[in-house]
């Protein structure tokens, strides 16, 4: 059964309750530079899986789902191929590329810490993250179209940073950034000042290239005349540590402000559904128009999609996908 989600126009509550699903039609337009269309349609969203054997076993589910609802123009894949426990091996990549394959329709990936940043830890193999980076950029990131048996076209950012995306769809601009938990891969230290984990070079640069393509996510929707635009990575901004998601916070506030439509954030990293409105301005007052979904993973897998129509002020609808499979047998405190 389909579920909605609803955020209320006005503030972060979120009403959950059953109801009937328009028949969303796909857009009528594709693609960068092209006339808008306020046709509704469906896309999904996903991450933070599998995770380990369990996910293994479960993932096809979510897939298959997906793969069988027909409203569903396209997937959002928000970062995270494997649980950060586990090696960072070839065969990891190989199955998250035989994953992705399997979707029907396109699919648009984004990267996790799990996949690169957190390569270096000793069971994960210890590998160096930069190179786990430059490996899922070569084999998810290396063609202008999105994965999927079905693709389409993507605008990669350059030959340095090509896993950042924006593209079109309908009255929609959607933007991918390689931002992953962690604290976006920035120098961390321990009590004594080692550094211990993270790569200041690394950062400084992919940081200043996502805050590059948020300005120029931003001016292509306006551009576009966009009724909404969408910014999907991988981290949790709002879950300690925090202190490296500042200016991108800040950046969003500041292009949501100046925005005449809807934004919606999408992120994984925390492994449960959560939609609200956590972006707040200098006086840390809520952004009305900015929504944020953040999307099941780990145990926990299921998936949502947004109803998106154009005609309506709100533009997004979502909709929580139970896989009944992947239910656990509950037992009562």
């Amino acid at each position: 059964m389909r579920k909605t989600l609803a955020v209320a126009a006005m503030g972060a509550m979120v009403l959950l309750g059953s109801a009937l699903v328009a028949n969303a039609s796909s857009a009528a337009t594709q693609g960068h530079g092209q006339a808008v269309s306020n046709r509704a349609y469906e896309i999904a969203l996903i991450g933070d899986m599998p995770y380990g054997d369990i996910g293994r076993t479960q993932f096809p589910g979510v897939i298959k789902e997906i793969n069988a609802d027909r409203d569903i123009q396209f997937t959002v894949f928000d970062g995270d191929i494997k649980n950060g426990s586990e090696r960072c091996d070839q065969p990891q990549y190989d199955l998250a590329a035989q994953n992705f394959a399997s979707f029907r329709r396109p699919l648009v990936y984004v990267p996790g810490d799990n996949e690169w940043t957190d390569c270096d830890r000793a069971n994960n193999g210890s590998y160096d993250p930069n190179e786990r980076l430059a490996l899922v950029r070569k084999m998810f990131a290396s063609t202008p179209r999105s994965l999927g048996q079905r693709t389409f076209p993507l605008q990669r950012q350059s030959a340095a940073f090509p896993e950042n995306v924006r593209w079109q769809y309908g009255a929609v601009t959607y933007v991918g950034l390689n931002i992953p938990g962690s604290d976006n891969n920035a120098p961390q230290f321990d009590a004594s000042g080692k550094q211990i984990d993270g790569d200041q070079a690394e950062y400084t640069a992919r940081n200043a290239a996502n805050l590059d393509w948020l300005d120029k996510g931003f001016a292509a929707a306006k551009a576009a005349h966009s009724k909404a635009i969408v910014i999907t990575l991988q981290a949790d901004m709002w879950t300690e540590p925090t202190a490296h998601f500042a200016d991108t916070k800040k950046k969003l506030a500041q292009l949501a402000i100046g925005f005449p439509g809807q934004v919606l954030l999408v992120n994984g990293d925390s492994h449960f559904l959560k939609i609200d409105k956590p972006l707040t301005d200098a006086k840390n007052q809520v952004i009305e128009n900015v929504t944020r979904v953040q999307t099941f993973g780990s145990d926990q897998n299921h998936w949502v999609s947004a109803e998106i129509d154009p005609s309506d002020p709100n533009v997004f609808t979502f909709h929580q996908h139970i896989v009944a499979a992947n239910q656990p047998t509950y037992v009562s405190p």
